[in-house]
């Protein structure tokens, strides 16, 4: 098999593997922040009858990461994209209306301000942002645009705070050292 190929499966299936008794503690304590910010999320927004709470419970499932050095990239990257996203998608809306060729535009604009800005790890969110935003809405384009994009930034902050927790929970289960290598094995 080709070297890039072995690199890709190898990130895949998490090889090599940390012990079987580390990979369950990480299975458990990722389990345990994704399970907290779906339930804190859900009652959050329905306390406050606010909507998209999909959003913010996406966005914090994808930002967390082993590491809080992984989360915290994760979740500024996220913003960032869905705000590139949403940003173009109205600007998009507002001088050109909404079809199929202006989705397509958006995608193009959306490709050249990442390159520009050095987000490449966002380009997708960011494409798929301003899709969803031009194209899945109930409401307004503008309203569609602001609930999402202030659901993402609280789900991703949630899951920052949360992954705090996480690696402090690591290290009184691991110690110092072993909570290290642990994350480190699990990238």
């Amino acid at each position: 098999m080709f070297e890039l190929e072995k690199k890709a499966l190898g990130k895949c299936f998490k090889l090599p593997q940390p012990t079987l008794r580390e990979s369950m503690l990480l299975a458990a304590i990722y389990t345990a922040q994704a399970v907290l910010c779906t339930a804190v999320l859900t009652l959050a927004y329905a306390w406050e009858k606010a909507p998209d709470v999909g959003w913010a419970i996406i966005s914090s499932i994808l930002v967390l990461q082993p590491g809080i050095t992984e989360s915290l990239s994760a979740s500024i990257v996220r913003i960032l994209a869905n705000i590139v996203g949403a940003t173009v998608a109205l600007i998009v809306v507002g001088f050109l209306g909404i079809g199929l060729w202006q989705v397509l535009a958006a995608i193009v604009v959306i490709v050249f301000i990442c390159e520009l800005l050095r987000l490449d790890m966002g380009l997708r969110a960011a494409c798929v942002s301003a899709i969803i935003i031009m194209t899945f809405r109930e409401s307004s384009v503008f309203m569609a645009a602001v609930a999402r994009s202030i659901s993402v930034i609280i789900g991703s902050a949630l899951a920052v705070v949360v992954q705090v927790g996480g690696s402090r929970l690591k290290l009184l289960l691991f110690g110092p050292h072993d909570a290290h290598r642990v994350s480190q094995s699990s990238q």
